[in-house]
């Protein structure tokens, strides 16, 4: 039985996927990654002949946006639950790392033609290729690397995973590809099979929606709390219907407003060159874990602020909170939470995975 570990390039995938939907001929085509890994296996297998595989890790490589401005929150957290999901429903082991937005708006379109602002992805790509020489330089960990890519910036790993004595086989998508490993003749040797391409595997990688009904957790839900849903959450995770999503966004713009916060304020041309100068040298912190206790509750409004060890206060909304309850918070409560984003130009920042505070034994 010949051993696989499946890597997957997860921003490359995820800026793709429109391609994928083009060739389903359907714009709401989805990848079911709990099939994922039994599909690419099957073809690997297929070239192998009579000799099963075995799945020994699924490794997805990806980023997500820090440091953001509020309004983009939902998408933001869509893409944060898409990785936990990944980790506790499906095992794979997920490496992601933070895109500083500097308190900007995620999509290009949505920001300022005229902000010459870059969003810029650190780690990912060379995270995946250490993993996959890693694992190829210990004897016996796996036989055959399955690499979900598409960037010719990988065949240099790929020749030397080669040279280690392990097989290669590449799955990638069409028109998204590095003609090097759609090449038939491999002048590259980049790979030990004919490529995969996941645009012909489609009907067997479709993610399916079933309606069903949600219990919705919001304390401000009105009338039956059961609604239906193609979401699934994931264990433990409370789930919230559409209406008090809106409820949810409208009492964080209020408390924007409260904090004396403009959304719609630019940074100007001094402040830019400033940011960024400090992101270059790695100056700004991102999403860093901390302590302290809850300033101020506004029961009524589902939100409340913690003043940090740091010095600052941070904002946080009932929904930012993981094993707690917010009827359950009190003034003076100790918690730890990670920061969502950083204060800037007087303005309190915000917490995100606001929870118990536990001391450690150690």
């Amino acid at each position: 039985m010949s051993k696989i570990m499946i890597f997957i390039d997860g921003t490359w995938l995820y800026s793709n996927s429109a391609r994928l939907c083009d060739s389903y001929g359907d714009p709401d085509f989805r990848i079911d990654f709990g099939k994922l890994p039994h599909v690419l296996a099957s073809e690997v297998s297929r070239h192998l002949g009579p000799n099963e595989v075995d799945v020994i890790r699924t490794y997805l490589f990806g980023s997500y946006a820090a440091n953001y401005d509020l309004r983009d929150e939902d998408s933001v957290n869509r893409r944060r639950d898409f990785f936990d999901m990944l980790r506790e429903e499906y095992h794979y082991e997920v490496e992601t790392y933070p895109i500083n937005y500097m308190g900007r708006r995620v999509r290009k379109m949505d920001r300022d033609p005229r902000d010459p602002f870059e969003p810029k992805e650190k780690c990912v790509d060379i995270s995946l290729a250490t993993a996959v020489l890693y694992y190829a330089a210990i004897p016996n960990a796996y036989d055959i690397a399955v690499v979900v890519v598409g960037d010719r910036d990988f065949i240099p790993m790929l020749q030397n995973v080669r040279r280690l004595g392990k097989r290669v086989a590449i799955a990638s998508i069409k028109n998204s590809c590095a003609p090097e490993f759609a090449d038939p003749s491999d002048e590259s040797r980049v790979k030990d099979y004919d490529l995969i391409w996941l645009d012909d595997l489609l009907h067997r990688l479709e993610l399916k929606y079933e309606r069903h009904q949600e219990k919705c957790d919001s304390p401000f839900h009105h009338g039956n709390p059961y609604v239906w849903t193609t979401f699934k959450p994931r264990k433990g995770q409370k789930f919230y219907c559409d209406d008090c999503k809106q409820i949810f966004m409208k009492q964080k713009r209020d408390a924007q407003q409260e904090m004396g916060d403009n959304p719609e304020e630019e940074l100007n041309s001094e402040e830019q060159l400033l940011s960024e100068d400090q992101e270059s040298n790695g100056n700004v912190l991102i999403e860093m874990k901390m302590t302290g206790y809850v300033k101020k509750l506004f029961p009524a409004k589902g939100y409340g602020f913690i003043a940090a060890d740091n010095g600052n206060d941070y904002f946080f909304h009932l929904t930012d909170l993981v094993n707690l309850e917010f009827e359950r918070l009190f003034e003076g409560m100790e918690v730890d939470f990670e920061i969502k984003n950083q204060p800037s130009n007087g303005k309190q920042g915000s917490a995100q995975n606001v929870h118990p505070h536990f001391e450690s034994t150690e």
